[in-house]
């Protein structure tokens, strides 16, 4: 039997990162943000993120990140 063999030699480049618990929360924060036209340092603005399992018990590594963005409509700054 005879085989046909083809061998491909290429140039790569991997880049890899591991986030943490408060970057990939600040990640999404600033993603919904970024969605929404909002920015998060203005004074009227209140954010809060999280993780939150998604297994419910079955597989403790399944992760879900909460944002939530307030808008204070009515603030009026520094009076």
């Amino acid at each position: 039997m005879k085989m046909n063999i083809y061998s491909k030699e290429t140039h790569k480049r991997v880049h890899q990162y591991t986030f943490t618990q408060e970057e990939l929360q600040r990640l999404a924060l600033e993603k919904v943000a970024n969605e929404l036209g909002l920015d998060l340092s203005k004074v009227e603005i209140s954010t809060e993120s999280n993780l939150r399992s998604q297994s419910n018990g079955i597989n403790p590594t399944t992760f879900c990140c909460h944002v939530s963005i307030t808008e204070k409509l009515d603030y009026e700054g520094d009076v």
